[in-house]
């Protein structure tokens, strides 16, 4: 039997390394010249990737090898 990794779980890596990036990419920014959104949006990706990041870790696929 073969064993494969859902395809929700995936995705869920997957945008949130998308996600992590962005967010790592947006912080150079709070420090430099004021920008009213900056804030928010580092914010909301932060969050976002928080969300994602439990998903992944409740998704995740079993350990266990199932019986036969």
């Amino acid at each position: 039997m073969t064993r494969r990794t859902p395809r929700v779980f995936i995705g869920l890596l997957i945008a949130m390394a998308l996600m992590a990036a962005a967010l790592i990419l947006s912080l150079p920014a709070l420090f430099g010249p004021y920008e009213p959104h900056q804030f928010w949006i580092t914010v909301a990706l932060g969050s976002i990737t928080a969300v994602l990041g439990i998903a992944v870790i409740l998704l995740r696929p079993s350990k266990r090898t199932p019986a036969i």
